[in-house]
């Protein structure tokens, strides 16, 4: 591992979303720092800022939202006294999806198929968190400074998943095992070792959450994607077990796993009440793995956005003290999440009670959670399945701990479970959690003309909704 971080310090490729002329990149040219790298070593590079980007900063909100992780202290993010912040527009619009088009442009000139797959693979992942968070945002025009395109437009959120499950059929159409289709040295591929099988069961994965997302705004289409692909698993392999899970590994020392960097820098980290609350009452195995007990062995979690005055549950060490941690992208249990609700919906013709347990089993063995304690689990009258869709909805809640932004995605579309604000909210007012992000200020002050003038913004916080957000009387 330590082999793949070397090469991705090696990298010497910036990409600027502003503008430079020829002429002064001409005469600036230094011979000894070109302004072209290899491929992969860009693709390394974008994977480990993808899993940087959005790790850093979830535990701080997206982690609070969903009432996994919040702060006993320094409560200003949980109460949201303060503005959304700009690092993932900025990653994402800077630097990820630029580096990605150029991966994809040298990709092609070098007639590489499956490492242009794996880069737009990656690019419909990084849109897909984006647009969740956001809304409407660049997406066909972004990226494009090199081409002179400096102030993107904006796409609806409908345009951009209707895109991106377009992008991951071809993606899907390109990986083909075979050297003369392309090779991923493992070196490059952070992923997957270089792997193709396994990139192509990413891709059909990745296209199965899409889906889901827009089951309650445009059923007709989320049941045809989700049918197309569970039918055909020849075409369209998805995870098969925890061995295809979309993870990077973080070697340490320079580079740590996102949370323990976090929590190192501050240390100001509680479970929260709501998870906390939902395992004790379930007798859920894996609270042992999520926080720490008190000293009389029980466990105690603090509500959102108030100040720790007493003892409560820290989040487990596995979680934030752990510098050769995870970041986890996708999962074989919130796949299997998928097809329970796909099931029990009947967009597919499966059993959902299989599906729904085999999701608990296969998060539970994250941990190496014995077989005995599983079952027992699974005989829980709060867990075990009765056909009750919103037993999926909790128990993706549940395992979905370390995944925020994908937990609070998931929690606006179902509104399982029900949270209320932060307990001190700076904006009294709202009966659930944040809606999205707010615009940057950089976006007004330099891209206004294309923000969309039907995005109101109450708060930061509230106000307009993600399209596939139907949710009523929530405010």
């Amino acid at each position: 591992m330590k082999n793949k971080i070397f090469l991705i310090l090696g990298i010497s490729i910036i990409f600027f979303s502003t503008s430079c002329t020829k002429k002064f990149d001409e005469i600036n040219t230094n011979p000894n720092n070109p302004d072209t790298a290899p491929a992969e070593n860009v693709f390394a590079y974008s994977i480990q800022r993808v899993s940087s980007c959005f790790g850093t900063t979830e535990m701080e909100y997206a982690a609070s939202y969903v009432g996994h992780v919040t702060k006993g202290s320094y409560t200003d993010i949980p109460n949201y006294a303060q503005i959304p912040s700009t690092a993932i527009w900025n990653n994402v619009y800077g630097t990820i999806v630029p580096n990605l088009n150029y991966v994809i442009k040298k990709a092609q000139e070098e007639e590489n198929n499956n490492l242009e797959a794996a880069s737009m693979i990656l690019k419909v992942y990084a849109f897909q968190l984006v647009t969740d968070i956001y809304g409407k945002v660049p997406y066909t025009e972004a990226g494009l400074a090199e081409e002179g395109i400096i102030h993107p437009s904006y796409d609806s959120e409908q345009t951009i998943y209707t895109d991106l499950m377009q992008q991951l059929d071809i993606a899907n159409d390109m990986l083909v095992n075979s050297i003369a289709n392309g090779v991923i040295s493992s070196d490059a591929d952070l992923l997957y070792g270089g792997n193709i099988d396994r990139w192509k069961k990413f891709c059909n994965s990745l296209h199965l959450r899409l889906a889901i997302r827009i089951s309650n705004i445009d059923q007709s289409t989320a049941s045809s994607e989700i049918s197309k692909i569970i039918n055909d698993p020849s075409k369209y392999p998805i995870f098969e077990t925890n061995n295809d899970n979309a993870v990077f590994v973080y070697p340490g020392g320079d580079w740590v796993e996102p949370w323990t960097a976090r929590h190192r820098s501050i240390g100001d980290d509680w479970a929260a009440k709501p998870i906390i609350d939902t395992l004790v009452n379930f007798a859920d195995p894996r609270i042992a793995f999520y926080a720490d007990t008190l000293d009389d062995g029980t466990y105690s979690g603090l509500p959102v956005g108030a100040q720790a005055d007493t003892i409560y549950s820290r989040v487990n060490d596995l979680f934030v003290e752990n510098e050769t941690g995870s970041v986890y992208f996708l999962t074989y249990s919130e796949i299997q999440f998928i097809i329970a609700e796909a099931a029990a919906r009947n967009f597919i013709t499966s059993d959902a009670q299989t599906a729904y347990e085999e999701a608990i089993t296969a998060s539970c063995k994250v941990f190496n959670i014995g077989n005995a304690d599983i079952a027992n689990y699974l005989a829980n009258a709060n867990v075990a399945w009765d056909g009750d869709v919103n037993k999926i909805y909790i128990q993706k809640w549940i395992s979905l701990f370390r995944q925020s932004w994908e937990a609070w995605a998931e929690m606006r579309r179902t509104d399982i479970p029900t949270l209320t604000p932060a307990v001190n909210s700076n904006y009294p007012g709202h009966n659930r959690v944040p809606f999205r992000f707010s615009y940057p200020d950089s976006e007004i002050l330099l891209n206004s003309g294309n923000i969309p003038t039907d995005v109101n913004e109450v708060d930061n916080y509230w106000g307009y909704r993600i399209w596939w957000d139907t949710r009523t009387g929530v405010q």
